[in-house]
């Protein structure tokens, strides 16, 4: 079964309570719930299922192994697991499986997935497995294929199969109509949209930050329609490497100002229009700055550089998958983005610029060795040489400019 649809439609809540309710009126049910990295299942899925066992009263702590990350209900049982590593599931049998944001996965992975459902079945019950995501690709393998075969049932939904949906993000929503069409027809119809004109092509994903040469912390504000978005951004030899820490909605500066003291402290670069949420964070003893207001600087800076995004990083990467360019009425593309489901993309903007105008900018063009942003530590070689680089030093270089270091520290 194929649940495809637009954003905040219900496709993932809807499956979960399915598969909730087979858990406990089931008999012998075995229930595989993923998705393509572990991270970003257990940040979505696992916590939605388990979140769903607690509010119906259902869950018992002695029925959840956490180790293992399964919940058994009787002769029932849930398993979250990820593809990071398909040999894993080589024993493995199911009676459901659900395939969360499937447009994720190759279809080897979903063929791996098929030949798992195998668990013995009652009285005319079907083994089944389910796919959810947001249509972005029409060139994809679900849309070319998986959705003709003739076993196959497609279910489309959209913002107005959901009751519960607040009225400012409705019209948040079926604003997108006025930013771009291919946007529109994906979250707001529900219907198969293309991914052309991509901001950032660039990218992979790594399991964690190396050691790095410098960080900084973007942020883009939100609260009832939007999120609060918080970016870790790291330099690692002339690469960006990104880390999400924080997507949450309803924050005020007091609960984010909460939510930073529990991280590694750094410097903040924020949305120019918030320049008194930002000030409250300086003053609560964080390095908080305005952000570079010039968004096709931002894209161009960070584009000119391979991106690696955590597997945490669930709506980073989700985000960035659909980041486009605009188009106008007659489709001619416009250097623009598309204003929407694009918050880590504006904290990650503020950040990059923000850090490497502190610690030195990158190549204009890409070269051989990639365009390599040039940490302070090469800018300040030539005055303390292998000692380390003094706090002065960084802030004269954050405050005026590399070009005048000398002269300021001489003075």
């Amino acid at each position: 079964m194929v649940s495809v649809g637009g954003a905040r439609s219900s496709k993932s809540h809807s499956l979960a309570q399915y598969l909730v309710y087979w858990l406990v009126n089931g008999e012998k049910k075995k229930i595989g719930i993923t998705r393509k990295t572990f991270p970003a299942l257990r940040r979505t899925c696992y916590d939605l299922v388990i979140g769903l066992l607690k509010d119906y009263g259902i869950y018992r702590e002695s029925n959840h192994n956490k180790s293992f990350y399964t919940y058994e209900h009787g002769t029932n049982k849930i398993e979250f697991f990820s593809m990071d590593d398909p040999e894993k599931l080589k024993s493995s049998n199911f009676s459901f499986i659900w395939m969360e944001e499937a447009n994720e996965f190759t279809y080897d992975d979903y063929f791996t997935l098929w030949l798992r459902l195998s668990e013995p079945t009652m009285g005319g019950e079907r083994n089944q497995i389910f796919l959810s995501f947001n249509p972005i690709d029409e060139n994809n393998w679900i849309a070319r294929t998986l959705v003709h075969e003739e076993d196959v049932e497609v279910i489309h939904s959209t913002y107005l199969d959901n009751p519960f949906l607040e009225d400012d993000y409705i019209r948040s929503l079926e604003g997108i109509i006025d930013k771009d069409t291919n946007y529109y027809r994906v979250y707001v119809l529900g219907e198969w949209g293309s991914l052309e004109n991509l901001i950032y092509p660039n990218w992979d994903l790594v399991d964690e930050i190396p050691e790095y040469n410098a960080m900084c912390y973007g942020v883009d504000f939100g609260f009832l329609v939007d999120p609060t978005a918080l970016l870790k951004i790291c330099l690692v030899d002339g690469e960006i490497y990104l880390d999400e820490m924080l997507y949450e909605m309803k924050l005020t500066n007091s609960d984010l100002i909460e939510r930073l003291t529990h991280i590694e402290k750094g410097d903040i670069y924020g949305d120019r229009d918030e320049a008194q949420r930002i000030e409250e964070i300086s003053r609560a003893g964080w390095n908080a700055y305005l952000g570079e207001k010039d968004v096709q600087m931002g894209i161009d800076l960070c584009a000119r550089h391979k991106l690696h995004i955590t597997k945490r990083s669930v709506n980073l990467i989700k985000e960035i998958r659909g980041y486009m360019r605009k188009k106008d009425k007659d489709n001619n593309v416009l250097k623009d983005p598309v204003k929407h489901n694009d918050h880590l993309m504006s904290a990650m903007r503020f950040g990059v610029y923000g850090l490497v105008s502190r610690f030195g900018f990158a190549t204009s063009t890409p070269s051989d060795n990639r365009g390599v942003i040039h940490s302070f530590k090469d800018i300040g070689s030539r005055l303390f040489g292998n000692k380390p680089v003094p706090r002065r030093y960084e802030e004269i270089v954050h405050k005026f400019g590399k070009g005048d270091v000398r002269e300021i520290l001489r003075g």
